[in-house]
């Protein structure tokens, strides 16, 4: 009941915190940059022009984006400025691993026509890896739940993607991976998701070809569909108009026009020109499904009179295409990004909204996929908080077997009482699909009901956004907050200095239960460049409760991490005084000597060692938290 109240009383300063600062504590605290223009408009400045007027998804913009990524590689997101936070943590893996189990307890009922094999993979491929967090934080949460799962979990193979060299090399040796390469079941593979129609695995050579899956590919894809190309349209009196672009810059940037500092000067113009549904005609053999998409939302907001611009994602949609290609379009889809899921958000005429972050990113527009799912047989599940930081959806491939479940050819209209019928049409088929697969996958529903609905990956930011911003937290605030977010080590690294502090005081049992904490913690880190230091504060807990066996296992690690810092050094030199290790203790005193001349606490150990070789002292005072 005690922590029940703290975790209310955390959602009540989570309340009061948003009702101050509004959406001022956001991830994406990057200025939205709407610098485009509409043509025929002018920004005042002088802007170079860098490409002429194209539809958006075949736009200069999205090989700047490509280039970004490619040059600075894992830098994206440690200096780059890309947000990652909200995908890449313990709560958002555990979200995600309840839903994958949902999923396959579904499948194992036979509650639906999907047949899971179990002596054959289940490949959980993700696009857009990145730095690999999230995909060590997700397969850290499958194993957990490995006991409980319906699926054997030996036979799960996790696939970490990327279009780029840099990140896929970074993941090779990547100090938190190795134990899970090693094991087999992770996996790594250049993949170009808008291009590519197979995956050749790195390590196990096996190809993953059209047909050659045979059970559904689980796909996992954060913060990527912002990122793929799309297309835009308006809606403007009952006529559908195609959005051409005509990319610039507010400075000549003719000598390297891929520079990626471009997308912070970027400065577009917009042009709008008439065209029909039937506008997708190479997609391969897809082409029905385009077309009753575009026409879904061209009668729907023609019939209620309405102007609209709409965001299709052609990128993340033909990245689905190929994928749930490997398995005949039987798949689970797992995808959290910014976007909107709700019509109201597409009412008026506006130009793209270009968010700017380092690199930059557009609104996903996740209703969109789900029509594509429809016209497909297939079923979504779409997040309701549409003006959330993140939008958690899922969406599952099971293509009908029966006529009833497959989109039908749709008949030409030349008046609003033809359109309207026709939307009547294909509202019944988007309902029909949706009460079949309602009662085909009720574990996956109820898992998405309590980790996305209820409360979320999303709501989850807010909270921690709330508490980063607390003075003075007290140990019991931060330790229910630690588990509620199954121990993440983000959070865990704000709270680190009052947390080490405030545990001296702890009675033994209270200190061996944030033991078991620290332990699962240990288990939940995955190194960054910029976050060494939570190693060394794990360590440092340790040492003021006394275990100097964990505190040495943490500050080994962490001299391998940063084999220069004095600080830990000496620290790992006072754990193996106290465990009768004085000559490799004597070694360290002096290495951090030779860093920090003037650094008092090894100059103090090595003098105690000197007159009594035997004699530890046994004060903690010399545990040194500066680093």
């Amino acid at each position: 009941r005690m922590q029940c109240s703290i975790f209310l009383v955390i959602l009540l300063l989570c309340f009061c915190s948003l009702v101050i600062r509004g959406d001022d504590q956001s991830e994406n605290d990057s200025t939205s940059k709407n610098v485009e223009v509409t043509e025929g408009e002018t920004t005042g400045d002088t802007r170079y022009v860098l490409e002429d007027f194209v539809p958006l998804s075949k736009s200069h913009l999205w090989k700047l984006m490509m280039s970004f990524y490619d040059r600075k590689g894992p830098k994206s997101w440690t200096e780059g400025g890309v947000p990652n936070f909200v995908t890449s943590n313990s709560y958002i893996a555990k979200a995600y691993s309840k839903m994958l189990r949902g999923f396959l307890d579904d499948c194992h009922a036979r509650r639906n026509d999907l047949n899971i094999d179990d002596s054959k993979p289940l490949y959980i491929i993700e696009l857009g890896a990145g730095l690999g967090k999230f995909s060590f934080h997700f397969f850290t949460a499958i194993m957990d739940m490995q006991k409980e799962s319906s699926f054997p979990f030996k036979n799960i193979v996790y696939v970490m993607t990327d279009f780029t060299d840099s990140n896929f090399n970074a993941w090779q040796t990547h100090p938190s991976l190795q134990k899970f390469f090693e094991s087999g079941q992770l996996d790594a593979a250049i993949f170009n998701a808008v291009e590519d129609k197979s995956i050749t695995l790195h390590r196990s050579k096996v190809v993953l070809s059209p047909g050659s899956v045979v059970n559904p590919v689980v796909i996992v894809a954060n913060y990527l569909f912002d990122t793929l190309y799309h297309d835009v349209f308006h809606i403007e009196g009952g006529v559908l108009k195609e959005g051409l672009v005509s990319t610039g810059s507010t400075s000549d940037e003719s000598a390297d026009p891929l520079n990626p500092a471009i997308i912070g000067r970027l400065s577009n113009q917009y042009s709008y020109i008439e065209t029909t549904p039937d506008y997708y005609s190479h997609e391969e053999g897809e082409e029905a499904h385009w077309k009753w998409m575009l026409t879904w939302y061209l009668d729907h907001f023609s019939s209620s009179a309405s102007e609209a611009t709409v965001l299709i994602p052609v990128g993340a949609i033909r990245a689905l295409r190929r994928l749930t290609a490997l398995s005949g379009h039987r798949a689970l889809v797992l995808s959290g990004d910014k976007g909107n899921a709700h019509l109201e958000s597409f009412k008026g005429l506006f130009d793209v909204d270009i968010a700017v972050h380092g690199s930059f990113s557009v609104m996903v527009n996740y209703h969109a996929i789900s029509l594509w799912c429809a016209s497909q047989g297939g079923y979504s599940v779409l997040d309701p908080h549409e003006h959330s930081d993140l939008l958690v959806n899922a969406f599952v491939l099971d293509p009908p077997k029966e006529e009833t479940g497959k989109v039908r050819e749709l008949p030409s209209c030349a008046d609003s009482d033809c359109q309207r019928d026709r939307l009547v049409a294909m509202n019944q088929h988007k309902d029909a699909i949706s009460r079949r697969s309602a009662s085909l996958f009720p574990s996956l529903l109820r898992a998405f009901e309590e980790y996305v609905a209820r409360f979320g990956p999303s709501d989850y930011l807010r909270v921690y956004n709330t508490l980063n911003a607390l003075q003075e937290p007290s140990l019991d605030t931060m330790t229910s907050a630690l588990r509620y977010s199954d121990w993440d080590t983000d959070l865990f690294n704000t709270y680190s200095l009052p947390l080490v502090e405030q545990s001296k005081d702890l009675h033994h049992y209270a200190q061996e239960a944030l033991k078991e904490g620290m332990q699962l913690l240990w288990k939940n880190y995955f190194y960054i460049e910029t976050n060494t230091d939570v190693v060394a504060e794990i360590g440092r807990f340790y040492i003021t409760v006394g275990d100097f066996a964990a505190a040495a296992e943490k500050y080994e690690f962490f001299n391998q991490l940063r084999p220069d810092n004095h600080v830990g050094l000496n620290n790992l030199g006072m754990c193996y005084m106290h465990l009768d290790r004085q000559e490799e203790a004597r070694l360290l005193f002096q290495s951090s000597l030779k860093i920090a001349p003037d650094f008092e606490d090894p100059k103090y150990w090595l003098k105690t060692l000197t007159e009594q070789d035997d004699v530890v002292d046994e004060d903690n005072g010399g545990v040194n938290d500066e680093l």
